[in-house]
């Protein structure tokens, strides 16, 4: 019982998250296919035991059946792999080299580290990092997805 409280615990630390939401609303997968891969996720480094997508369906929001919460996982695997492959297509006929994947990489690694913060932040801390971690992002996101910035590579 006390894994299962735990687990729900990181799970909803996982959803919760303020950066997650930034990041989602402007992601190719929802929020029910976010929560779902987060669950299949957690569930599988977390515990010690392998847990079965009947009762991973007990950590959902929302009451869904276990094929509901299959297919919902299996879609949003599917568009995180699609988007791989949008990227590799991207570059393989030049419309992306390696510059911007190093700006990526770098924003990457800079959400990472506000993540850090936030978790070691006060409440009043946190606001701030928040309002900057988003101006930063969304800044940093339309630069590199500006079409002018995406014909000249």
């Amino acid at each position: 019982m006390s894994e299962s409280v735990d687990l729900q615990n990181m799970i909803d630390r996982a959803y919760k998250d303020p950066i997650v939401g930034i990041l989602l609303k402007n992601s190719n997968i929802t929020v029910t296919q976010y929560e779902t891969l987060i669950i299949d996720y957690i569930t599988k480094i977390a515990s010690d035991i392998e847990i079965s997508f009947e009762n991973k369906t007990h950590f959902r929001s929302k009451k869904v059946s276990r094929g509901s919460f299959s297919r919902t996982l299996s879609q949003a695997r599917g568009n995180i792999i699609s988007s791989i492959y949008t990227i590799l297509l991207l570059a393989y006929i030049g419309i992306f080299d390696t510059v911007p994947f190093d700006e990526y990489k770098n924003l990457a690694e800079k959400v990472s580290e506000y993540r850090q913060l936030i978790e070691a932040s006060t409440e009043q801390e946190r606001s701030s990092f928040l309002r900057r971690i988003e101006r930063e992002l969304l800044d940093g996101i339309r630069i590199l997805t500006e079409p002018r910035s995406l014909s000249d590579l």
